[in-house]
């Protein structure tokens, strides 16, 4: 009889293991007046933050119906797409959820399902809802506003706004643990929108700096709850640039010599300094994370750093993260993987090491022009692409350039790269167009001698700033005919484009 009760408990034991090791979430449904032309996706990011990787495409009947399994480990907040449009849903462990997509209004409806209760209050509260404060593109009229009145028409009406929000989750049925995650990413979302509109309006410099602090300064950096949701880690991020702000404003306050420490970040200035221009700015929000969150935190925020490396393909940064990463956390749940994509980038780069297609002008250094080296492609059209390793968009843009390449393999299109970055990442740069197989015609200058080609681009264009990514296209006699070309990401508008000089020319 004991034997019995052991190897019954030995069985449970097992089971719950197999079970917990391959826990499923089922979402399933219909969409409603389908035309069988759309895509429904959901995206689970892995810590936070969205990469099209991690979309999972939901296969659809031809009468709008659909089921999926999707594989989870935890409690999860996904996006579900539909025609560009992102509804979060909250995804436990073994738990269901049916629901209606109404193709012609792109409304949500929650049916049923073991799920339903916790996506009821994800969809009252609506956790994801622009703030009034942002609601209307190219208005920047708060950001004209002194702190005071900041204060007065932004802040306490919207934490008001947060806090009755927070207050229907508390007050709901829902299981505790629920009540928390939905409950801390309506917190950290508002930190996150504020800084946005800080650091993102045209505001002046020392309001911008006051609303920071005033924003962030009294809050525990320590997650609500954990392990944390993707607005947590999107605050880590917040938080250690409001950091910075806080530093250099004491650095300058109180004289802090470059080989003094910096406040909040243990480190001098000159080390600062060297430390980003060897390994970039991920490595220096390392030692920001590690000074200022508890262990849990630095992993996985920096586990999410290494994530955005790999897909930009930026070997110099991950390597240099990876390392740091591997040595504090020898034996962490990610060290596999980390591993697997230090060496999948390092043989992108062995693979394109000598490939021909991959053209580095000589003696590029002595250019002064555009002209002379649009002058060299005579005959052909030339999309040219501005852009820097630095620049966040211009490298994810690059992901559109495979299909972009595709359309005209075999047509009269050269595509030209002009990259801004300084001469000591010379080397750098090499090494990153190489590992991402960015085929094409290559040139580097850095913020002074890009100059005169900006001076050249920009002649006619009523829009002068001089910002990246940006890109331009010549016809085949070397002329200047699109001052504002359109972007990779944006595929059959830039295919227009470039058809319409290439028909030109015929």
């Amino acid at each position: 009889m004991n034997f019995i009760i052991k190897g019954t408990i030995v069985l449970l034991i097992v089971l719950s293991v197999t079970l917990n090791s391959f826990a499923q979430f089922r979402l399933s449904g219909k969409i409603i007046n389908y035309t069988g032309k759309e895509e429904l996706n959901i995206n689970i990011p892995i810590i936070s933050g969205f990469y099209k990787e991690n979309s999972i495409r939901i296969p659809i009947t031809k009468n709008g119906t659909f089921s999926i399994d999707l594989p989870i480990k935890g409690q999860k907040f996904a996006n579900l797409i539909f025609k560009r449009k992102f509804y979060t849903l909250l995804l436990n462990p073994n738990k269901n959820l049916v629901l209606h997509l109404n193709e012609n209004d792109k409304t949500l409806k929650l049916l049923n399902g073991t799920a339903l209760a916790e996506n009821k209050v994800m969809q009252v509260v609506d956790l994801e809802q622009y703030p009034f404060f942002m609601a209307n593109d190219g208005d920047n009229s708060f950001a004209k506003l002194p702190l005071k009145e900041l204060q007065k028409q932004v802040l306490l009406p919207y934490f008001a706004q947060c806090d009755e929000k927070i207050a229907k989750v508390q007050s709901s049925s829902l299981a505790l643990k629920d009540k928390q995650a939905i409950a801390a990413e309506l917190k950290y979302i508002s930190y996150n929108y504020l800084n946005d509109l800080a650091r993102t309006q045209t505001m002046d410099r020392a309001v911008m700096d006051s609303l920071i602090f005033e924003v962030f300064d009294n809050i525990d950096p320590k997650p609500l709850t954990f392990p944390a949701g993707p607005q947590y880690y999107a605050f880590v991020r917040n938080y250690l640039s409001y950091l910075e702000t806080k530093a250099f404003k004491q650095i300058k306050k109180e004289n802090i010599k470059p080989n003094e420490p910096i406040p909040y970040f243990g480190i001098s200035l000159d080390s600062a300094n060297i430390i980003v221009k060897n390994y970039g700015k991920p490595y220096w929000r390392w030692i920001g994370s590690n000074k200022n969150f508890p262990a849990n935190v630095v992993e996985q925020y920096n586990y999410h750093q290494l994530i955005g490396l790999f897909i930009d393909k930026d070997l110099r940064q991950f390597e240099g993260l990876a390392n740091a990463f591997k040595t504090k956390f020898p034996k962490g749940a990610y060290i596999n993987d980390i591993n697997t994509k230090l060496g999948a980038l390092h043989n992108m780069l062995v693979q394109n090491e000598r490939n021909a297609q991959i053209k580095i002008i000589d003696g590029y250094e002595k250019i002064t022009s555009i002209y002379e080296v649009t002058k060299a492609f005579k005959g052909k059209v030339v999309y040219l692409d501005v852009w820097g390793t630095w620049c966040g968009p211009c490298k994810e843009e690059l992901a559109y350039l495979p299909a972009l390449k595709a359309k005209f393999k075999d047509k009269e299109v050269v595509f030209i790269y002009l990259d801004m970055d300084e001469d000591n990442m010379d080397p750098s740069w090499r090494q990153f167009i190489k590992v991402n197989n960015l085929t094409g015609v290559h040139l580097r200058k850095s913020r002074e001698t890009i100059a005169p080609f900006w001076k050249e681009l920009l002649a006619n264009a009523t829009d002068k700033a001089e910002y990246y990514p940006q890109y331009f296209i010549f016809d085949k006699e070397g002329k200047l005919v699109v001052a504002k070309a359109k972007r990779p990401s944006e595929k059959e508008d830039l295919y227009s484009q470039l058809n319409n000089v290439l028909n030109k020319n015929q």
